[in-house]
């Protein structure tokens, strides 16, 4: 979709991006490492407890729980890869992968957007320039008036980007003329 647009509307006219690295290191990384250190301490406990004769039972066991444990983190992994954002000037889309066989396609056309605000809503998040814009629009029943583009790098940056490719006057929407 990316290089259709690219070729469609100019490279500079498209914009991709996807979300933070430091999602990827809380979300999928940090979980992985604690579960995988805390099965092995497991297994290490038990052994030195029950020595060779249960091992087995205890190996198996502790598998299947570490899979357990694994498969949420799995999804936030799928999430961090296929969920993007595609910018073209005439409209905004989300798109939103849920597990492997489902993907949504949230999109927004550039003459329905009222503001976009950026919501640093974690200490974390913060200190590492993460966070959420959000992109009010006009009152549409589908998406509630908003859409919300979450842990994304350098949200400033992001929402200036946004706008030179949208070509919107956030000021001309915030401030209407009496």
């Amino acid at each position: 979709m990316f290089e259709e647009y690219k070729g469609k509307y100019g490279k500079e006219n498209v914009l991709c991006f996807w979300r933070s690295d430091l999602y990827w290191r809380i979300k999928c990384l940090l979980p992985f490492l604690v579960y995988t250190v805390i099965s092995l301490f497991v297994l290490l406990f038990f052994y030195n407890q029950l020595g060779n004769t249960y091992f087995g039972y205890i190996l198996f066991s502790v598998i299947i729980i570490y899979l357990v444990f694994f498969f949420p983190i799995i999804g936030k992994y799928i999430d961090y890869k296929m969920d993007f954002i595609i910018v073209i000037p005439n409209a905004i889309m989300l798109y939103d992968q849920w597990g492997i066989f489902r993907r949504d396609v949230v999109t927004i056309s550039s003459q329905s957007i009222k503001t976009i605000s950026i919501k640093k809503d974690k200490f974390i998040y913060s200190v590492f320039d993460n966070g959420d814009l959000i992109i009010l629009t006009e009152w549409d029943t589908e998406h509630i008036g908003e859409m919300i583009l979450r842990r994304i790098p350098r949200p400033e940056k992001r929402k200036n980007q946004i706008v030179k490719v949208v070509g919107i006057d956030l000021q001309a929407n915030q401030n209407p003329k009496i």
